[in-house]
């Protein structure tokens, strides 16, 4: 989690002697010891501090805002109909992939007060992710999505109203992470309440977008930090490697893909190739929540960006992720 500048003193100061007290933390520091075990209390909330004895948690701190529903297919195969159901959606590709790794991850979503609904709670805490600020429609059933031949598709949802309620009772969470995965419905949303936000408090923003092939990259994906923009094919690669030489430093991370031929990303001035091994590639629609997963995942490890992309590639082309 974010700190403010009176607990990264009391965090140093506990970190140099855990055996201090209250007081004479308040006495060092000049405030009221009333004041300090607030600032201990809102440590302790944010995850930094584990438990009384003072043990710290040094990782750095996920939080992800995305949809989870029920994906239902229903494929034709000659005479024969084969149905399958999965449990899909950004918080459960980046639960599974970051719990492996101990990341300090914090999940907000909405679900309803249904057995889909549980099933998605079990998946993620099966996991160990912290399932706390996932919210339950008590009205409305967990979102359902179905698709047919891979075609025709429907959806059974919350509506924006449903969402804006979650985010507004989680946005002290969502600000006072270090890393911020969204989900693209959550976009504007996001940015909407970042804009009543300063700008040196806000955390790493991610997110991801397909956007096909040959359109102009959308003006509100430039205001996050790191971008994964998935396109149609190769001939879509060379339209968007122009904009990436034409984007300047409007994102600090950008990367793009077909999923096939490989990546092209910029971070600051510096761009670069990764070109795909045959058998790495992904679809680049529904590969973009594990390969920017990923990418986080490395990036919040201190990895270089192109370090981080081979480790998200990976993730993209897993079965598993997509």
């Amino acid at each position: 989690m974010r700190l403010t500048l009176r607990e990264r003193e009391i965090m140093e100061l506990l970190k140099k002697d855990p055996l201090i007290s209250q007081d004479e933390l308040a006495r060092h520091l000049g405030i009221s010891r009333s004041s300090i075990a607030v600032h201990i209390s809102n440590l302790m909330k944010k995850g930094v501090i584990l438990g009384k004895g003072y043990v710290f948690n040094d990782q750095a701190s996920i939080v992800v805002i995305g949809l989870s529903y029920l994906q239902i297919n229903l494929d034709k195969q000659g005479e024969q109909n084969v149905i399958d159901l999965n449990y899909r959606g950004l918080p459960i590709v980046a639960g599974e992939i970051l719990a492996g790794f101990g990341v300090n991850l914090k999940i907000i979503s909405l679900i309803g007060n249904d057995e889909p609904g549980t099933m998605i709670i079990n998946l993620l805490l099966n996991n160990k992710v912290d399932t706390t600020y996932i919210s339950r429609h008590l009205r409305k059933r967990t979102c359902r999505r179905l698709s047919i031949d891979d075609s025709s598709r429907w959806e059974e949802g919350f509506d924006l109203q449903d969402y804006k309620q979650v985010l507004n009772s989680r946005e002290w969470i969502i600000f006072n992470s270090e890393w911020l995965i969204v989900d693209p419905y959550f976009q504007d949303d996001v940015l909407e309440r970042a804009n009543k936000k300063d700008e040196e408090d806000l955390p790493h923003f991610c997110t991801y977008s397909y956007l096909g092939e040959n359109r102009a990259i959308p003006e509100h994906l430039t205001r996050f930090n790191t971008l994964i923009l998935g396109v149609g094919g190769s001939a879509g690669m060379e339209y968007y490697r122009k904009q990436l030489y034409s984007m300047g430093e409007l994102v600090q991370n950008c990367i793009i893909t077909d999923g096939r031929s490989g990546l092209i990303y910029r971070s600051g001035e510096m761009i670069g190739d990764y070109p795909l091994p045959p058998n790495q590639g992904f679809d680049s629609q529904d590969g973009l929540p594990g390969l920017l997963t990923g990418v986080v995942y490395g990036l919040s490890s201190g990895y270089p960006l192109r370090q981080a992309i081979r480790m998200g590639a990976g993730f993209a082309s897993s079965s598993e992720f997509k």
